[in-house]
């Protein structure tokens, strides 16, 4: 399993309506958010599943940036 640590940053004043985007989104949880910055975390069966995990997150509209904090993979 891939599991990664990322910081989704938001437009400014975007960030709910991106926090409401990000509850639907499979293998993603969402662990705080201050101003325009969105904590979450990403698991999936593969580094490349994770990748593209993340290519999801930069997809929402109003992501201005996802920024990786922290990914393991424990193949």
């Amino acid at each position: 399993m891939a599991i990664a640590s990322v910081v989704v940053a938001t437009e400014i004043g975007e960030a709910e309506a991106v926090l409401a985007e990000l509850a639907g989104l499979p293998n993603t949880e969402v662990h705080g958010s201050k101003e325009n910055q969105i904590v979450t975390v990403i698991e999936a069966a593969s580094m490349a599943a994770l990748s593209e995990g993340m290519q999801r997150l930069a997809a929402v509209e109003h992501v201005i940036g996802v920024y990786p904090v922290y990914a393991a993979n424990d193949e």
